[in-house]
C-alpha cells in the first residue's frame, strides 16, 4: 500500500483497510496511521472513545471481537471520539490495559469457543496522543459462538445479559449483529472458498525447481509401483505439493523430520500422525539431530502425547519457550493443554504462570495438581517423583523402549492411555533436566 494514500484522507476506500488485513504486517505504523485518519465506522473498523475497564466493556468489547473474527476482521482504534471522529487520545492506564493482548484474549475467552488467539495489539503516539489499535484476524476456518451467558449488574442492583449462550455475532455495516439467516450463508460461502484454496496450496509441489534454490529431496516409495519423485522446498516460483502426507518414503528419519518441518513451514495442519512420532522415539538413539530438528521433534511429539524430554535434552531455554508459544497459539487444546503448561513449568515459575495465563478456559479442565508448580520440582507435573531414587537407569531406560518398540502393534500405532503416561514419566526422569533450561543463554 502507497504512503499517497494518506494524501486526501475523506476519500480514502475499505478497499484499503482490506489491504491492510492482508499485509504481512496488519499493525506497522504507516497502517495505524491510515486508521487513525480513516474517519469512517463500517464493516472493518470501529473507532471507540475510551475505555472503562469494567465487565459491562469487557462483555462488549468480546461482541466486538467475536463480530469482526466472524466476519472479515478488523481493527478496534482507542482514543478516536465516534462521530466527529476526533483525535482524542488515550490515558496512560487506558492504554496500558488494552495494549495487553494476553489479558484481553484470556477475558475475551471466557465466554467462547472456539477460542480466538491470535489478535493483536499496539499502542502509538500520534502528535503527542495516545492511541491504540487492536488487529483481529478473520477466523477463515470456524465459528466463534457464545459458550456462556454473561450479565452485567447495574449499581441500582438491575441486571442485564449482555451475551447469550448459543448466539454469535458478525459484523455488518458499522456495528455488530446477532447471526441470521443472511450472515450464515456468507459465512458458509467464505468457508468453502477458503477450503477451496487451501486445497489448492496443498497439490503436489514440484516437479522441477528454479535453478539456485535450495530442495530437500524425498525418495521414491518403492512397493508403491509407479511412482514420480517429488521435492519439498521454497521456491517461489516451484509448483505447490500436497503438504499433509507423504506420498513417498524418505530414506532417514532425520530426513523425514526435516520433510515434516518443510510442510508445517507450509500448512500448519500438515502433523504426523502418533504412529510417526512414537517410531521416531523408538530411534531416538540411533538420530543425528540439530537442536532445531530436535526442537520440532520435541513439538510433534507434544501434539502426540509422545514423551518429549529426549528431544529437548541441551537445547536452549528460549528456543523451547519459542516452541511452546506457538504450540499454545497454533494447536491448544483439552487434550494437550496440561501437558504444553507441565513442559513449561521446567523453564520456571514465572513462565509457567504465563502459559497458565494464556490458556484461558482450558485452566478449568486440568487437573488440580498441575495448576501450579508443585514445591518438589516440576518432576512431580509427570509423575516423575512416583520412579524409585534407587532404580537401575538401565532398567528404566529398557522398559521405556519396550513400550515405544511396543507401539506399532499396538491400536492405531500408538500404546495405550496407562503405556502413554508411563513412557511420560520414564522419559522425564530419564532426560529431563529441572531448571538447567533456564540458565542456558539465548
Amino acid at each position: 500500500m502507497a504512503i499517497a494514500l494518506f494524501k486526501g484522507m475523506k476519500s480514502i476506500s475499505i478497499n484499503g483497510v482490506k489491504e491492510l488485513i492482508a499485509s504481512s504486517d496488519p499493525l506497522s505504523d504507516e497502517a495505524i496511521r491510515f486508521l487513525l485518519n480513516y474517519q469512517e465506522e463500517d464493516t472493518l473498523v470501529d473507532f471507540k472513545l475510551s475505555f472503562d475497564n469494567d465487565d459491562r466493556e469487557w462483555l462488549e468489547i468480546t461482541k466486538d471481537i467475536l463480530a469482526f473474527s466472524n466476519t472479515n476482521g478488523g481493527y478496534l482504534v482507542f482514543g478516536i471520539k465516534d462521530g466527529s471522529f476526533e483525535k482524542i487520545g488515550l490515558e496512560t492506564h487506558v492504554v496500558r490495559v488494552i495494549s495487553d493482548a494476553n489479558n484481553i484474549i484470556q477475558k475475551l475467552n471466557r465466554n467462547i469457543e472456539p477460542h480466538i488467539q491470535l489478535i493483536r495489539c499496539k499502542s502509538y503516539n500520534y502528535r503527542d496522543k495516545d492511541f491504540v489499535v487492536i488487529f483481529i484476524p478473520p477466523s477463515l476456518d470456524k465459528t466463534h459462538i457464545i459458550s456462556r451467558s454473561a450479565l452485567f449488574k447495574f449499581p441500582s442492583g438491575k441486571e442485564k445479559t449482555i451475551l447469550h449462550i448459543g448466539t454469535t455475532y458478525v459484523r455488518r455495516s458499522a456495528g455488530n449483529h446477532m447471526m441470521d439467516s443472511r450472515d450464515l450463508d456468507d459465512v458458509v460461502n467464505r468457508r468453502i472458498s477458503y477450503f477451496k484454496d487451501s486445497l489448492l496450496d496443498k497439490i503436489a509441489r514440484v516437479v522441477e525447481a528454479p535453478q539456485k534454490s535450495e530442495v530437500f529431496i524425498v525418495t521414491e516409495d518403492r512397493e508403491a509401483g509407479e511412482h514420480v519423485k517429488f521435492i519439498v522446498e521454497d521456491a517461489p516460483d516451484a509448483i505447490p505439493v500436497k503438504g499433509m502426507s507423504f506420498s513417498v518414503s524418505p530414506e532417514t528419519i532425520e530426513q523425514e523430520i526435516m520433510g515434516w518441518m518443510a510442510m508445517t513451514s507450509h500448512d500448519e495442519e500438515a502433523l504426523p500422525a502418533p504412529a510417526i512420532t512414537w517410531k521416531w522415539y523408538k530411534e531416538r538413539k540411533s538420530l543425528q539431530l540439530t537442536n532445531d530438528q530436535k526442537i520440532e521433534a520435541a513439538k510433534y511429539c507434544l501434539l502426540t502425547n509422545a514423551p518429549v524430554f529426549y528431544w529437548l535434552r541441551g537445547c536452549e531455554s528460549n528456543s523451547i519457550k519459542s516452541m511452546l508459544l506457538d504450540v499454545l497459539s497454533r494447536y491448544l487444546n483439552a487434550s494437550n493443554a496440561g501437558d504444553i503448561i507441565s513442559v513449561g513449568a521446567f523453564l520456571g515459575n514465572k513462565f509457567y504462570k504465563q502459559l497458565f495465563k494464556r490458556i484461558g478456559n482450558y485452566s478449568e479442565r486440568i487437573a488440580p495438581a498441575r495448576r501450579s508448580v508443585p514445591t518438589a520440582g516440576p518432576r512431580q507435573l509427570f509423575r516423575a517423583d512416583s520412579v524409585p531414587i534407587k532404580s537401575d537407569i538401565n532398567d528404566l531406560e529398557n522398559e521405556l523402549d519396550k513400550i515405544s518398540e511396543n507401539a506399532g502393534e499396538c491400536r492405531n500405532h500408538e500404546p495405550p492411555l496407562q503405556s502413554r503416561w508411563r513412557a511420560q514419566t520414564l522419559d522425564c526422569y530419564l532426560y529431563s533436566q529441572d531448571d538447567q533450561y533456564v540458565k542456558r543463554k539465548a
